[in-house]
């Protein structure tokens, strides 16, 4: 009974991590491809864009400096990147285009006709984003960083539009076995932390156009080595490096006054 709960447990784990949706177990857009026949028409809307995410996530594992990362840490960017178009948000025009791209999806899908095929994938990003409007920003797949070694992840969307760019951050969660895209910037909500960094440099602002550095805590010390240590990009300014351990509350560490040394904080000034 215990064996099975265990197993029970991790299949759930897995089922988190991986998506939530229907197809969210497929990693793979080949194998998810060859499961076509069993697709319900009411479900076409979950499968296509499934394997839309996977061949985009695909295409970055094609890079070399993308070689080592897991192919669900690069899918988890895609989804944040590009969510879900639903029909319901379709106006009637989005909703035409959708049904002829469909019709096209499900020849080469029938036939088996998925390789280097640049008439399924137009297809694909014209069913998956009708409207030609969500889905102008991209995952810059040069600008993704591994900050901490198979924990942290940095990466950077370009709209192509605009050419405004975003940064985001991806924490892989060991022990819930979770990928969660999290802020590294505390929140305005967080009183204490601001007041801390308010009595030691009241004029700083966060500057999030650049990466920071990122180090996690000793190893060997059970009270710190859960925690990431953030520093900002430093421009020979102001500038401070603090931790957190959920991404929710930050604690500041240390800070350093342009021409000055770095001088700890952690413990309240009395």
């Amino acid at each position: 009974m215990k064996r099975n709960m265990t197993i029970l447990f991790v299949l759930l784990s897995v089922s988190f991590a991986f998506g939530q949706g229907k197809y969210g177990k497929f990693l793979n857009s080949k194998k998810l491809a060859l499961s076509y026949k069993k697709v319900k028409d009411a479900d076409k809307e979950d499968y296509y864009q499934q394997y839309y995410w996977l061949v985009k996530a695909e295409q970055l594992k094609t890079f070399p400096h993308l070689k080592d990362v897991k192919p669900v840490v690069l899918y988890e960017f895609v989804k944040k990147v590009n969510p879900q178009n639903p029909t319901k948000k379709l106006d009637d025009k989005g909703k035409e285009l959708r049904k002829t791209a469909e019709l096209s999806l499900d020849q080469y899908f029938k036939n088996k006709k998925f390789a280097n095929n640049e008439v399924l994938l137009y297809n694909l990003e014209s069913y998956v984003d009708p409207s030609q409007g969500e889905y102008f920003t991209k995952v810059d797949a040069e600008r993704i960083k591994e900050l901490v070694p198979k924990e942290f992840f940095g990466f950077t969307s370009l709209n192509k539009k605009t050419g405004e760019e975003k940064n985001y951050y991806l924490w892989v969660n060991k022990k819930k076995d979770e990928y969660d895209i999290v802020d590294i910037v505390p929140s305005e909500k967080d009183k204490k932390f601001y007041a801390s960094l308010k009595q030691y440099l009241p004029k700083y602002k966060f500057e999030t156009k650049f990466m920071p550095t990122v180090k996690k805590g000793t190893r060997t010390d059970k009270t710190d080595k859960d925690f990431f240590y953030i520093m900002p990009f430093e421009q020979n300014q102001d500038n401070i490096e603090y931790k957190t351990d959920d991404f929710k509350t930050f604690t500041l560490s240390q800070v350093k006054k342009t021409g000055e040394d770095w001088i700890g904080v952690e413990k309240p000034r009395k």
